[in-house]
């Protein structure tokens, strides 16, 4: 087990609220009869009780965009860690818009080491856990403005998760047997720590179960609570009886929007009269001698520790159907404005009447321009928080925190069509067609050939990395025989020890992974691959 202060990443729990009803979901949501919702002093004491640790702090629901104050949480954070300082490029129109947001993660990554010269990678500032809901869609803009960090996964692709209701009681595991597999299980030693309204948990789940089960809450929300040591888990340590992420079972998809449940926790759930009970959305697993039935399982695939829930990171975001993209807009021409109507006046009668985005024009409507700014929402994600300029037009949306931040009184006043750019924040005004160019690291060689170790997410990112920049990305190795002959973003993967055999191949290898990157490049030398020709992520 760790001490939470040794994660990457600590949450916050703000709410149990969600507009999801996935299978399996880690935080039971479905299960309460009445959803939680943190207050802002408690909220506020959490993100003070982090003061030095050295990672992420997250918000997660539930949907944590969701929770009615929201907005004052967001601005909370602005206050103690500052605006996000890649805010900038989430206000250009995104065509690829999660891998952005993953390219901010891996931007966001700074190497640590520790007293006893062990080295990682960590996340700072503040982040969030969204599937990207109406309400996210909502706070968009300040999303971008407040988190360091954004994980989204829309759940509309296949995810699988692996059931949390399941009790080594109910599969006759022996103390001796136990102890092991819960000190080692997987989730603690890779997820987070977390704070709820009932306190602070050495473990996410372990908070989540005892907000389902009314039980007797964590550590007090005071400073330096994240700096205890496994030893000094105590009582939380019970909830690891009930919980099923320590054992080999199985996973379910998403969609099928049922929880499988052990006998123990069965009871449990009558016992706090769950309404995803109620509606039929829980499903008893069979277990006869201590092993679970094939029939019983939701799918073939066995858990492991390395099994993704979802295939790839940009699966996390469906574009065809996400809510993000925006397909209508208003059109008003300035020569609508009458006589003696002040521009001002005119400009709040469009926001008021609008749905949301809003095209003006100087003069007449032109059509070549509305079908700039069709194509344009076609696609892109768009920040709603930008004032898009072309020649005799704006465009915008009318919940734009410049707007608002105006004010309906002040924006009477301004005088004229130019006058919008006084408004505007600067950094979110943008000539149309005027797009960052694709994202590039100076240090990927133009033709150069590259190969990867690792197929996780740091591979997705330096496989994108490479032929963004005009690399030349030859082949992926990875330790996983499951792995070895798959296609991993083009390209063939390999036993490590194809590196040996086929120097010839490639110039550089990139280690695409942040928490082991010594341990591999030892063993990449090892293996006779030249110091000169490795390349960390960190240098990428």
């Amino acid at each position: 087990m760790r001490s939470p202060k040794d994660m990457q990443i600590i949450l916050i729990d703000v709410t149990n609220a969600c507009n999801e009803k996935c299978s399996n979901c880690t935080r039971f949501c479905g299960n309460h009869k009445k959803n939680f919702f943190m207050s802002i002093e408690t909220f506020k004491r959490a993100v003070d009780s982090m003061q030095g640790f050295e990672g992420l702090v997250a918000l997660i629901g539930g949907e944590p965009t969701l929770h009615p104050k929201f907005k004052e949480f967001a601005e909370y954070l602005q206050k103690i860690y500052g605006k996000n300082p890649k805010a900038e490029r989430l206000a250009y129109p995104q065509k690829d818009f999660i891998k952005e947001l993953l390219h901010e993660e891996f931007d966001n990554h700074r190497l640590h080491e520790y007293e006893d010269g062990h080295k990682t990678f960590e996340r700072t500032g503040p982040g969030i856990y969204s599937n990207m809901s109406p309400t996210y869609r909502k706070y968009q803009e300040l999303c971008a403005d407040t988190f360091h960090v954004q994980f989204l996964n829309d759940h509309i692709n296949p995810s699988f998760h692996q059931p949390g209701l399941v009790s080594r009681i109910d599969l006759g595991i022996s103390d001796e047997d136990w102890i092991p597999m819960r000190d080692n299980c997987w989730l603690q030693n890779a997820w987070s720590a977390t704070i709820t309204p009932k306190g602070a948990f050495f473990c996410e789940v372990a908070a989540a179960m005892d907000m389902l089960f009314d039980g007797p809450g964590g550590w007090p929300i005071e400073p330096g609570w994240w700096k205890r040591e496994p030893k000094d888990f105590g009582n939380q340590l019970k909830w690891c009886e009930f919980c099923g992420f320590a054992l080999s079972t199985f996973m379910r998809e998403s969609s099928d929007e049922i929880d499988d449940v052990s006998l123990t926790l069965y009871e449990k759930l009558k016992a706090v009269d769950s309404p995803r009970m109620k509606a039929g959305r829980t499903h008893l697993i069979d277990i006869k001698d201590g092993v679970i039935s094939e029939d019983s399982k939701a799918s073939g695939k066995r858990f492991s520790a390395t099994q993704k829930y979802v295939e790839h990171y940009e699966d996390r975001f469906n574009a065809e159907s996400s809510l993000l993209y925006e397909y209508e807009f208003d059109v008003y021409t300035c020569l609508d404005k009458s006589d003696d109507q002040a521009f001002g006046e005119f400009l709040n009668s469009l926001i008021i009447k609008s749905k949301g985005w809003i095209l003006l024009l100087e003069n007449a409507v032109n059509e070549e321009e509305i079908n700039t700014i069709k194509t344009l929402m076609k696609e892109c994600v768009l920040n709603p928080g930008t004032l898009h300029i072309g020649n005799g037009l704006y465009f915008f949306h009318k919940n734009a925190l410049s707007l608002m931040n105006y004010g309906f009184d002040r924006i009477a006043r301004i005088e004229e069509f130019e006058d919008l750019l006084t408004i505007w924040e600067k950094t979110k005004q943008i000539k149309i067609g005027e797009y960052l160019p694709a994202w590039r690291r100076d240090s990927i060689i133009p033709g150069k050939r590259y190969a990867i170790w690792g197929m996780g997410v740091a591979g997705s990112f330096l496989a994108d990395a490479v032929k963004c920049s005009g690399g030349k990305y030859v082949f992926v190795v990875d330790r996983d025989p499951v792995k070895q002959g798959t296609d991993f973003y083009g390209a063939t993967a390999y036993a490590p020890e194809y590196l040996k055999e086929h120097g010839e191949e490639y110039d550089y290898l990139l280690i695409g992974h942040y928490s082991k990157f010594d341990e591999i490049k030892d063993e990449a030398l090892n293996l006779g691959v030249p110091k000169g020709r490795i390349i960390m992520p960190y240098e990428v």
